[in-house]
């Protein structure tokens, strides 16, 4: 069963999405800031992170350049979640090592396709 830490500070998006992922057999847990997501992954890492871009102590941005510049986590797949969407976001959430970026409200096919797509192809290229 594929490990997912979702960061998300709004708790009923949290549980909604949670529930989505939990219903296609992913093993979900819950941070609510980039600190506490670094705290949990320290302890029991991820095979994909999806992340909320705006929330306290320690932001989605913050939280990308942490994870990439991380020895042992640095190759964790990262999604991004947000409502905001203007290109200079987008470009630099991309820029910073995500490996997605969808909008939310989010459909949930796409979002459970989208981490079905990133999990393949991280297991063909750490074969």
């Amino acid at each position: 069963m594929k490990k997912i830490l979702l960061v998300e500070d709004t708790p009923s998006l949290a549980e909604e999405i949670m529930d989505i992922l939990r219903m296609e057999s992913f093993d979900v847990t819950l941070a609510i800031n980039g600190r506490d997501a670094m705290e949990q992954l320290a302890r029991q890492p991820a095979d994909l992170i999806i992340s909320d871009l705006f929330m306290p102590e320690m932001d989605g941005f913050q939280l990308i350049s942490a994870l990439r510049n991380h020895p042992s986590l640095g190759e964790t797949p990262i999604i991004i979640l947000s409502a905001r969407t203007t290109s200079e976001t987008i470009d630099k959430v991309l820029s910073l090592g995500s490996d997605l970026f969808i909008q939310k409200p989010c459909d949930s096919q796409y979002l459970v396709a989208s981490i079905k797509k990133i999990l393949k192809k991280k297991k063909e290229v750490y074969r």
